[in-house]
């Protein structure tokens, strides 16, 4: 029998087979006492036509979270392009979930459940399962700092029964201490009065984004190129971590 351990570092080597992936694993039950799911969920909410399939219930036996992050480098502005429904990036990540899916299967004969990315479909709460699996921190512009891809980097969660050996949360990685809040000064919005993010005035950048669609995109059956959403980066783009 494959040991806990063992069973870890097997998953997560094949997910970071994977080229621009790397990977974590944290207990579902940990996920769900984390602050995100103790807060009272208020304010304007931001909802996208991202076309993942709902799911209604998730299946008892599921005890593990698999997080998947797949970088999304400046250089490459085209995998944060939404673009017939949804990002580019996304679309790999759901991919990549889904032959994890079957590996899990056929390797190890465990039942995986890639979840949607929005928590009103049945998803979770990624930036919480991330930190708690050691991805990275939560940084001063409100993103996940991963220490070798700063905030430039998406997740994806799976379900997946079985008690693995958890990977452990990072200790020691404080970029933001010293730091001169580059994200802050770069927000166009002044989305961080007092230095806290507020989602409220963020919303309305991205609203702004979603009535400016640029054509950037493919070349469609029209022979002209798709409309795009390219949503503001600043925050994120601005941080020194993993450039």
């Amino acid at each position: 029998m494959t040991s806990k351990t063992s069973l870890t570092t097997e998953v997560i080597s094949q997910a970071e087979s994977y080229d621009g992936v790397r990977a974590r694993v944290v207990r579902l039950k940990d996920v769900l006492k984390g602050p995100s799911y103790q807060a009272a969920l208020a304010g304007p909410r931001y909802t996208d036509s991202m076309d993942d399939v709902p799911i209604d219930n998730w299946p008892t036996e599921a005890q593990t979270v698999l997080i998947l992050g797949l970088n999304h480098p400046e250089k490459d502005p085209r995998q944060d392009y939404w673009e017939r429904g949804d990002t580019w990036g996304n679309r790999r990540l759901r991919e990549i979930s889904e032959l994890m899916k079957r590996w899990l299967r056929e390797k190890h004969d465990l039942t995986a459940l890639p979840l949607p990315y929005h928590v009103e479909k049945g998803g979770l709460f990624l930036k919480d399962a991330a930190v708690l699996s050691g991805m990275g921190i939560i940084g001063k512009n409100n993103l996940l700092i991963h220490p070798e891809w700063g905030p430039r980097i998406r997740f994806r969660s799976i379900l997946v029964e079985g008690d693995f050996q958890t990977t452990k949360s990072l200790e020691g990685f404080t970029p933001c201490e010293t730091c001169e809040v580059f994200c802050q000064k770069a927000c166009p919005m002044k989305a961080f009065p007092q230095g806290k993010y507020r989602w409220s005035i963020c919303v309305k950048r991205l609203n702004a984004d979603v009535e400016n669609k640029v054509p950037e995109g493919e070349i469609g059956e029209s022979g002209k190129r798709n409309l795009v959403i390219k949503y503001f980066r600043a925050c994120e783009l601005s941080c020194p971590v993993g450039t």
